[in-house]
């Protein structure tokens, strides 16, 4: 299973898992056998002369998360046995459409400024209560967690439908309040389409689950066969999902050819291209922000690179790499980057995001940019 985002469950690049937990029980003084890992001499040193008890699985926990935590890798997690975490009900999210907690999608912004809400589902309990994307989360349930992973974050706001968590959030204007609410059920809208004016129509994207791809053809054909005069696809603040859903989203707009370059040290170069008989008439913009993250940003920088689209709005978040995810014996599993992707043009997109054709500062309010949208298609000849 391919997938990518930037809050979510970091990526997995193939349905083949790779890696296993490290070996244990090597004979030392056999020839024809390999030395034990410094791993395995550590652990077996614990056993030996550590004072109290401690468990094999225990350690080998820790030394998974140890080296996990080594990678230098912003994406590596580790996941261990038996726990509900946050990050897999993100993943079902994407495959199920369904989605428990408090329907927010996190990013971390930087190094010293902690986390980020992405991007907000609508009819959550997040939206109810007023968070909006970059809204920057210091604290839950009065514990600090501006220095903690996402996926860290993440697992302290999940929770049952019902149960309760407060956070500690700073607006982008500097204003901290402590928010109070409760985590919901919610089903996951991946793809509205409404009509705008002058007979444009806007396709919002809010991210890329299963089946999202298909509903983005859907409403590109229902647009076409209305004659409408252009579309706006609004992907600000997706935080990304399934690579294959974003190029299946591509697909509605191209005729064939290539959607994203993926290279990595054991992932083959290789470029993923659109399904053809998509419209490549129907004028497009495509709105796009600091939210804008992996496989928005891939279907974002495709329809730039062919010709396409229009950009408009601010540099997007540049996530430009794909994880996978390990499964390990116990049950326990992990993941690690194991490529990067570029734009069919060969523009690198991790760390440095995709600046647009025409910029709307992130400041303005978001009606700014869908105006600008319009009066590009009108311009192009929409009207």
């Amino acid at each position: 299973m391919t997938r990518t985002g930037a809050a979510l469950l970091a990526v997995g690049c193939g349905a083949a898992a790779v890696g296993g937990a490290f070996a244990g029980g090597v004979v030392v003084g056999r020839a024809d056998r390999p030395a034990p890992s410094v791993v395995d001499q550590a652990i077996a040193a614990i056993h030996a002369h550590a004072d109290g008890s401690h468990a094999t699985d225990e350690l080998d926990a820790a030394a998974v998360r140890g080296l996990v935590s080594g990678l230098d890798d912003t994406w590596a997690a580790y996941y261990g046995v038996g726990a509900d975490h946050a990050s897999q009900n993100q993943l079902r999210a994407l495959l199920d459409g369904r989605y428990s907690g408090l329907g927010v999608w996190l990013r971390r912004v930087g190094s010293d400024r902690g986390i980020a809400v992405a991007s907000v589902v609508t009819g959550s309990p997040a939206e109810s209560a007023g968070i909006r994307p970059g809204d920057a989360i210091l604290a839950v349930n009065g514990t600090d967690v501006s220095q903690e992973s996402v996926d860290a974050v993440t697992e302290a706001l999940a929770g049952p439908p019902g149960t309760r968590v407060a956070m500690l959030v700073r607006a982008a204007n500097g204003t901290d309040r402590t928010v109070a609410l409760a985590r919901g059920d919610l089903p996951v809208s991946d793809v509205s389409s409404t009509p705008s004016t002058a007979g444009i129509v806007s396709i919002r994207v809010a991210t890329f689950g299963g089946g999202s791809g298909a509903q983005v053809q859907r409403a590109v054909q229902k647009a076409a066969a209305e004659h409408a005069k252009g579309i706006v696809l609004d992907l600000r603040g997706d935080p990304g999902g399934l690579l294959s859903e974003a190029v299946s989203a591509a697909s509605a707009f191209l005729d064939g050819g290539p959607v994203v370059q993926l290279s990595g040290r054991t992932v083959p170069k290789q470029t993923l291209d659109a399904q053809p008989g998509g419209d490549t008439t129907t004028p497009v913009a495509v709105l796009v922000d600091g939210g804008t993250a992996s496989a928005a940003e891939i279907l974002a920088g495709a329809l730039r690179d062919r010709g396409r689209a229009v950009l408009i709005g601010s540099r997007t978040f540049g996530k430009g790499s794909v994880q996978r995810v390990v499964p390990l014996s116990d049950g326990s599993s992990f993941e690690l980057t194991v490529a990067t992707y570029s734009t069919p043009d060969g523009h690198a997109v991790d760390g440095v995001g995709i600046a647009p054709d025409i910029v709307v500062p992130a400041t303005d309010p978001p009606a700014v940019a869908s105006q600008r949208a319009v009066q590009v298609l009108k311009a192009l000849g929409g009207s």
